[in-house]
């Protein structure tokens, strides 16, 4: 619900506001071009205004309200509206949704969009330290991994750390990216009687489930990693019980797209090269790179080696990087130290030219029997190497050396679990820092030099600061829109008659989320009905984002042809007196009511917990033929005070007058509607049951009235 201070401005100035500045186009140079765009009354915004940034992320207040404030512009407009103040209080936002912002100067029109985040979404700040970056958006699953009471986010920001998507969520949700087969894929909480992990869940543009995976015969489906290809089929990984051993082997599986079994692999033949021995998770899949020929890649955390399997006959484990029985040796660093190879890795992938990429975690005793394994001597206990690093290494069958030849941003930090790299189109180095805090993710160039990085500042959220959040992965996605803009037409009604030459004005708005940002609202000119000439009209609202995603929305009217003159013209009747029709909804849902009067039944139901608010929006529209004036009524309390209720209307509270003699509303034309939001916050005192609240509106042809069926809930 979203209540606009001076966005719906009075009709002689609606007929000389233009409806919008094209881009580029010469804007009356009355005001200096250099707007300012801030959020207030305890709204939170981030990245700081830029006329040249067109996203941004925001916190509502506590009561669920962003008020926007413009200056320096010459002309503001809100969800389409134009807006006299340049200041808007939006209501009731949810998260998700976005605020849309025109910004018109001397030099043109600049778009922008306010993206309304969760409650306890962190703030970010994005860093871009010099070097071009890859296009695209950043897919996280953001964790603070400090208890389970802290909420958790699947989101795709942007460059500047804004979201274009966010689910707020409670259970283990990871590895969220873009499959090969042109899905968003996510690993979340199977629902599956009788099995344990998490499925893989495949995601559609607008981020809806479309179906999910699971490994075929086994009772666990692992979440580390996963591929989901062009012709359907699927990679799968497992932690796999052995009833027989007693250990918990790491199973990859590749399935046909009806689901059958291709190939299977287990590590069962490997547990006795574990760098931890006495833990029944001796191995700890934690990734998979498929290559063209069929080989696959995979990183064993416990064993701290990196296997190159090729499916077949045998299953040959074509060679082992690093662990007890590597295949490769180590070069001595510049320090004079051995190299004790991957040590806790993650993320190994095979570049094309043949070198392999790590996110090399490095281990401590500080977390445990340290996972390192000493290349001078295998097989004695393993060692400590208490810093990370992302490292490509090069490998030398014939010689059979692993030569570290570059790292990747910083090398200082230590990620003692999870973490990520990846190398992106363009030759760029993507990381996920996972528990190394500093960066949640970095962007490095080809020679390794950072040119990006992404961080939670932690800024408190209500009165306390929880742990910075950390993400399993951070993965490129493109910068896709699955949402169509929408259009919501307020007035006049469908169908409405109005005389010849009758000044008749259309209210309307427009709205959009999806990540491209609302770029046009464009209606009738002048925001006036053409009655120019008689006959059978249509009016139409055209709403465009920046995917060249549309939404156009239409009404019909018919303009009476005006009265030819006589000498003695007849007796006419006078026209209907303005006439209240009122209508209720809850925000995105249907309205209740519209066209419905006295005595039908024009109900909406809501239910409400103790200490919580309910919220709708009321709708009054003069279906009369005659400009008119109506007395709103509704209560202030129900249920002997355990029920309060407010109104509010363009940002003034109205309830003392709707609750006392009535609130006379502003004269309305024929077909123009007003809007009043409703918030019914129930006291923690209050007991379940049922209780009614009922809006009238009056005039002189009558009265109409909508009802509120409020149901509280036990806690």
């Amino acid at each position: 619900m979203r209540t606009h201070l001076g966005a719906l401005l009075c009709a002689t100035v609606l007929a000389t506001a233009a409806l919008h500045l094209v881009p580029g186009t010469p804007a009356p140079a009355q005001a200096a071009d250099a707007p300012s765009l801030t959020v207030s009354d305890g709204a939170r915004m981030y990245p700081d205004y830029s006329p040249t940034t067109s996203r941004y992320a925001v916190h509502a207040s506590r009561d669920g309200s962003v008020r926007v404030e413009v200056t320096g512009a010459t002309q503001v407009w809100f969800d389409g509206v134009p807006d006299a103040n340049g200041a808007a209080t939006f209501t009731d936002v949810v998260p998700g949704e976005e605020i849309s912002v025109f910004v018109g100067t001397a030099s043109g029109r600049r778009t922008h969009a306010l993206h309304v985040l969760p409650p306890a979404f962190p703030t970010l700040e994005a860093d871009a330290t010099g070097g071009p970056v890859e296009p695209g958006h950043l897919a996280l699953t953001l964790d603070s991994f400090v208890g389970s009471a802290a909420p958790r986010f699947e989101a795709v920001v942007d460059r500047h750390g804004v979201p274009v998507h966010v689910r707020a969520h409670s259970e283990r949700s990871i590895d969220l990216k873009l499959a090969a087969n042109g899905r968003f894929t996510v690993h979340r909480d199977t629902t599956t009687p009788g099995r344990t992990g998490r499925a893989l869940v495949e995601l559609d543009d607008r981020f809806q489930e479309v179906r999910r995976h699971e490994t075929s015969g086994l009772v666990d489906t692992d979440d580390h990693d996963s591929l989901l290809l062009p012709d359907g089929s699927r990679w799968l990984l497992a932690y796999e019980p052995d009833a027989s051993t007693g250990l918990i082997d790491s199973v990859i599986q590749h399935l046909a797209p009806d689901g059958t079994l291709r190939w299977q692999w287990t590590s069962a033949p490997y547990a006795d090269e574990t760098a931890v021995p006495g833990n029944p998770d001796y191995s700890h899949i934690n990734s998979i790179d498929v290559q063209p020929n069929g080989d696959v890649l995979a990183s064993f955390r416990n064993l701290s080696s990196v296997f190159l399997i090729r499916p077949g006959a045998d299953d040959e484990v074509v060679w082992k990087l690093g662990g007890r029985d590597s295949d490769f040796a180590f070069p001595t660093l510049p320090d004079g130290t051995a190299d004790v190879g991957p040590c806790a890795q993650h993320s190994a992938s095979i570049l094309p030219n043949g070198n392999v990429l790590l996110f090399d975690n490095g281990s401590s005793t500080f977390f445990g029997q340290p996972l390192c394994v000493d290349q001078q001597d295998p097989q004695r206990g393993s060692v400590e190497r208490p810093t990370s690093r992302v490292v490509e290494l090069e490998l030398a069958l014939s010689t059979g050396t692993a030569t570290p030849v570059r790292t990747y941003g910083e090398t200082t930090r230590f990620a003692w679990f999870m973490g990520s790299a990846a190398r992106m189109p363009a030759g760029n180095v993507l990381i996920g820092w996972s528990s190394a805090t500093e960066s949640i993710a970095s962007e490095t160039d080809a020679q390794g030099a950072t040119v990006w990085r992404l961080r939670d500042t932690r800024e408190p959220v209500n009165g306390s600061t929880p742990s910075p959040y950390i993400t399993y992965r951070a993965a490129l996605v493109p910068a896709r829109d699955g949402f169509d803009p929408e259009v919501v037409l307020d007035g006049p009604a469908d169908g409405v008659v109005v005389p010849q030459g009758s000044d008749v004005p259309v209210a309307f708005s427009c709205t959009d989320r999806g990540g491209s940002t609302l770029q046009a609202c464009d209606g009738p000119a002048g925001r006036r009905l053409d009655t120019s000439a008689p006959g059978s009209r249509r009016w139409s609202v055209t709403a465009s984002d920046g995917s060249g995603r549309t939404t156009t929305r239409s009404r019909t009217y018919t303009v009476l042809a005006a009265p030819a003159a006589a000498a003695d013209p007849p007796v006419t009747a006078p026209p209907a007196p303005a006439r209240a029709d009122l209508s209720i909804r809850v925000p995105r849902t249907r309205w209740v009511g519209v066209g419905a009067l006295l005595p039908e039944a024009q109900d909406l139901r809501l239910s409400v917990r103790p200490g919580w608010t309910a919220s709708a929006t009321v709708r009054l529209t003069n279906t009369g033929d005659s400009r008119g004036r109506f007395v709103l009524r509704a209560p202030a309390s129900l249920a002997r005070g355990a029920l309060e209720a407010s109104y509010v209307h363009r940002g003034t509270v109205r309830t003392r007058a709707l609750d006392r003699d009535g609130w006379r509303t502003p004269a309305l034309a024929p077909g123009e509607s007003l809007r009043l939001a409703v918030r019914v916050a129930a006291r923690p005192t209050a007991r379940p049951g049922r209780s009614a609240l009922r809006v009238t509106a009056a005039s002189a042809a009558g009265r109409d009235r909508v009802r509120v069926v409020l149901r509280v809930r036990a806690r």
